[in-house]
């Protein structure tokens, strides 16, 4: 029992699961925005019941050109803040599951989100599953722009909603 908790002994890194990854839906007049994160760093320390993603913000894209454009340097202005980063400070739910590496669960995780250059504190609900010695953590959370400083991007003939929803689907195995 002693070297099974030796295994979390440093974070477990957390990438995009197969077919999975870090998405988001912003809905719009004329029809959902979906988009992608492409880099970003995440890990999860079951032990500490702490983790942290950070998503470098020039890889968000809509494949769309002249929208990435509009995102990237008007409503994020990544050139200014090239990070978006959430810190959870603390993991709340079935830690007993998820510490032993088995079977599956709901977690809370609790912390600071960063975006341009306003910090919210923000409760992320997800849920994961053991399988095969890997974890899948999956979950959502939703954003209102304005909480962020974020200038509305909607042009004249596409209106988008003031609230977006992240997805995320990440896997890890225990180094």
């Amino acid at each position: 029992m002693l070297l099974a908790g030796l295994v979390f002994a440093a974070p477990m890194a957390l990438t995009a699961a197969p077919g999975g990854g870090l998405r988001f839906e912003l809905p719009s007049s004329a029809g959902p925005v979906v988009g992608l994160a492409d880099v970003f760093s995440c890990t999860l320390d079951p032990e500490a019941a702490t983790g942290q993603l950070e998503v470098q913000a020039s890889s968000l894209a809509t494949g769309h050109g002249p929208r990435d454009q509009r995102l990237l340097v008007y409503a994020l202005d990544v050139a200014s803040f090239p990070a978006i980063s959430f810190l959870a400070r603390r993991i709340e739910g079935s830690l007993h599951a998820l510490r032993a590496r088995e079977g599956s669960g709901a977690l809370r995780l609790a912390g600071p989100l960063r975006i341009r250059d306003v910090t919210v504190d923000a409760l992320v609900a997800g849920t994961f599953q053991w399988e095969s010695g890997t974890l899948r953590l999956r979950g959502e959370h939703p954003l209102v722009l304005a909480d962020f400083g974020i200038p509305d991007p909607s042009v004249v003939l596409a209106r988008v909603e003031p609230a977006l929803r992240v997805y995320f689907d990440l896997a890890g195995s225990p180094g």
